[in-house]
């Protein structure tokens, strides 16, 4: 079966590069293509339980309402890892439902909102190595939670908030506006750029979470979190006197460091592909597991290009017409990926 869907993969990207806008449905050991702008929701709507969905680079209208367990990979969103393949992008809002237990997302770039419906509880589901351009949000009350959430090596160009979300993984990520309304979750070795909207200057809010190995880059003397009883391990802050807010337990915090000092190469705190978010001084700032701070120490080390961990094309060669025997010479090369 694993030969039969490395050889079924080969064919799809190869068939890809020669076809523009094919999306591939496997279900039950078998492969359908889908085409087109709204190629992505004709494969959701074919789709059974359990199924996988591979896109391609391009532009898809997004399905707007998944109630269904699915897989979906894209081919990624940093320019220099997608330069044969393209980006993949959902094109429009997104609405998690209550029967789309561990859905899986990974590559995929998310032109709208990402939210999980109002007090619907959506369990297991899985955000890997994808970036979001607007909110991402799990609502409701806690009244019947979403929990089991895991959101990792993602990056978050607007916040993300999590009213309903329960025992919710949010590692090694880039987040540009920080978290909001997180309550007893787990938030380790994420890099916080900047501070919350709504003239908010915490880049974190929330009560009783753990917070470890984390990079918080908010410049200034502002306070870092409006929250009670969350603790704070080994994490770096650039400004001097954090308010951790109330009740909060500390060890090892790395406070007062200038944010120009803290990357290879990063100036402000936007989100830049050119930027370089390894940290300057690696071995000085180490995380509560003995792997440096910052979204390259941890269980799940940042993948640079946020390649997904399908086989990936790397290069093609396609010539521009067929030789006398009507044959196109193609070259591609795909890499298989450890994660």
């Amino acid at each position: 079966m694993k030969h039969f869907k490395l050889l079924t993969l080969l064919f799809f990207f190869s068939f890809t590069l020669l076809n523009a806008q094919k999306v591939a449905l496997h279900s039950a050991g078998n492969v359908r293509f889908f085409t087109g702008i709204n190629a992505l929701v004709s494969a959701y709507s074919a789709s059974v339980s359990g199924d996988t969905i591979y896109l391609p680079g391009g532009s898809f209208n997004a399905v707007s309402s998944i109630d269904k367990p699915v897989v979906i990979f894209g081919t990624g969103h940093y320019p220099d890892s997608t330069q044969v393949t393209g980006k993949t992008y959902f094109n429009g809002s997104v609405v998690l439902k209550n029967n789309a237990d561990n859905c899986y997302f990974e590559g995929i770039e998310f032109t709208g909102t990402v939210s999980f419906a109002y007090n619907e509880s959506v369990n297991g589901v899985i955000f890997k190595q994808c970036k979001f351009n607007n909110l991402v949000s799990v609502e409701g009350d806690l009244a019947n939670p979403s929990q089991n959430i895991s959101f990792i090596g993602n990056v978050f160009l607007r916040y993300l908030s999590l009213p309903n979300g329960m025992n919710v993984l949010i590692a090694n990520n880039i987040i540009k506006e920080g978290v909001d309304a997180s309550y007893g979750n787990l938030i380790q070795n994420n890099i916080l750029l900047s501070r919350l909207p709504n003239g908010s200057y915490e880049n974190f809010r929330g009560s009783n979470n753990l917070l470890s190995n984390n990079v918080f880059l908010l410049h200034g003397s502002y306070g870092m979190t409006n929250g009670s009883g969350n603790r704070y391990y080994n994490n770096l802050l650039a400004f001097s006197n954090p308010a951790y807010g109330t009740n909060a337990t500390t060890e090892n915090n790395y406070t007062g460091i200038a944010a120009s000092a803290v990357f290879v190469n990063q100036s402000d705190n936007l989100f830049s592909y050119e930027s370089d978010y390894h940290l300057a001084t690696s071995s000085v700032y180490i995380g509560t597991d003995g792997t440096q701070v910052g979204i390259y120490g941890g269980v799940f080390p940042y993948k640079n290009g946020a390649v997904p961990s399908n086989p990936h094309i790397s290069s093609a060669q396609l010539a521009p017409q067929t030789n006398n025997q009507g044959q196109l010479n193609v070259r591609i090369h795909v890499k298989a990926q450890s994660n």
